[in-house]
């Protein structure tokens, strides 16, 4: 059996480090700064329990999701402006699209530039995007194929499903787009410096907010 380094991290308690801890939680949910944030202020929306993707959770689940996105995403385009919601969704273990976390993690990204626009040089040629939801991430998973789900803007949701997709595509086409694609990998360049940056900024963030309920 393979051990989930997302589910790990969510039991790690005070051996955390201190970029697993979550900014903001709910019943449900985690966010974190995501592990090779290229742009500051990347973050990641997981599930407590255990899911391969967003395509694989089930329904109940799902206003939950709805209503902790829109918190962290209000945090975010305040402090970023606008903000970019992509999945890569594996249908099984150890598929190359989901690039060696097989548990579902949603990216929140402050772009402002068009990602499958950007992400087309590192995708199988003729692929088709159509509207969707996660209703048709879960259609996907059920049928046993990869997806990719982009959001942009929030709340416009697409997907492209394939046998064949590459790995970490959508940090590929960032860090090509930024000039710097030599660094897409998260495992060869975290960007500590943009994760400490963006912890400092949404935990001052968070404690005003606190404050200002108080009152």
């Amino acid at each position: 059996m393979n051990k989930c380094c997302l589910c790990s991290k969510i039991g790690a308690g005070d051996n955390q480090e201190r970029w697993d801890e979550p900014l903001f939680s709910s019943a449900n949910f985690i966010s974190l700064p995501s592990i090779g944030s290229l742009v500051e202020g990347w973050l990641l929306i997981i599930p407590k329990e255990h899911f391969l993707s967003f395509g694989a959770m089930p329904l109940h689940l799902a206003n939950d999701l709805a209503t902790f996105r829109a918190l962290v995403a209000d945090y975010l385009e305040r402090k970023y402006g606008s903000l970019c919601a992509f999945e890569h969704g594996p249908s099984r273990l150890t598929r190359q699209i989901g690039c060696g976390v097989d548990h579902a993690h949603l990216h929140l990204v402050p772009i402002n530039f068009d990602l499958i626009s950007a992400a087309h040089p590192f995708l199988p040629r003729n692929l088709v995007w159509k509207d969707s939801n996660l209703d048709e991430c879960r259609s996907a998973f059920v049928k046993g194929l990869d997806y990719l789900y982009v959001e942009q803007p929030l709340g416009h949701g697409r997907i492209a499903v394939h046998e064949e997709f590459g790995s970490q595509v959508f940090r590929k086409a960032i860090a090509s787009h930024l000039q710097i694609p030599d660094q897409y990998s998260w495992r060869e360049y975290p960007q500590f410096e943009n994760i400490a940056r963006t912890i400092n900024i949404l935990r001052v963030a968070e404690a005003a907010r606190t404050n200002n309920a108080a009152k």
